[in-house]
């Protein structure tokens, strides 16, 4: 097999959770390559997964020497480091010196924040981090974080932003579960379309619409400035469309 068959092997893998198999393949590939980063991040990474904290610096190490520019690089060093209770809020800084957008970065800051009891900081930046991510296509890990965000119980615009991305997601989910979950996904996202909607006066501009057409309201359309309001534009988009087309469907 050649590098980049071995690659998306190992990565196919990653992805099922078998991460001793994918460092086989990945292995395998950096012996094909030894210069491509990409087989050393995917490795680092499955030993992260394997709680291999001190294995997955030294690659990382390595890496950096090939590219001290990789701000993604950067972060993980700051993450693993933090799991193995060390100093790595040095890195995290970098990481986001470099790309103030690198949601990795961004995420375990929160965590930092949060383990040093500072909640609302930990909410804002794992909050941000997650409209960066979604924007990016990381649809399913934003979605827990949004999740996450919400249920912090911080009394900040960003809890209730998070609450609204995740119930719109949610909303998507619902047919593709059981009957059983899909119940109880839909209480959930009542109550938190509810909670969002008596502390509507808090929240941006593009999340105000969003709410305004799941409860039944006027809505317009969103200017997108930022990450945050692409999100909720993307959310908007397929909502609205479900209720356009069951109005023509009573007409």
């Amino acid at each position: 097999m050649k590098y980049d068959e071995l690659y998306n092997k190992a990565i196919e893998k990653i992805g099922d959770g078998e991460y001793e198999e994918a460092l086989k393949y990945l292995d395998e590939a950096i012996k094909e390559n030894e210069n491509d980063t990409r087989a050393w991040i995917a490795k680092a990474t499955a030993l992260m997964d394997l709680k291999d904290y001190e294995k997955a610096i030294e690659i990382i190490d390595r890496v950096i020497t090939m590219d001290e520019n990789d701000d993604f690089v950067v972060a993980l060093k700051g993450v693993a480091l933090y799991e193995t209770g060390k100093e790595g809020e040095e890195f995290l800084n970098r990481a986001l010196k470099m790309n103030p957008k690198n949601f990795t970065a961004m995420y375990w800051k929160g965590v930092v924040e949060g383990r040093a009891g500072r909640k609302e900081n930990e909410a804002e930046l794992k909050g941000n981090a997650a409209f960066i991510l979604f924007a990016a296509g990381g649809d399913a890990e934003a979605l827990r974080i949004f999740r996450e965000v919400y249920y912090s119980g911080v009394d900040l615009p960003i809890r209730y932003e998070c609450g609204i991305a995740y119930a719109a997601m949610v909303d998507y989910v619902i047919p593709l579960v059981d009957k059983k979950d899909a119940e109880k996904l839909i209480e959930e996202m009542d109550k938190i379309i509810d909670d969002c909607w008596e502390h509507r006066n808090m929240i941006c501009e593009s999340a105000r619409v969003l709410l305004n057409d799941m409860v039944g309201e006027e809505v317009k359309n969103i200017v997108v400035n930022d990450e945050k309001d692409l999100v909720f534009k993307k959310l908007f988009e397929p909502w609205q469309e479900e209720v356009e087309n069951g109005e023509e469907k009573e007409n």
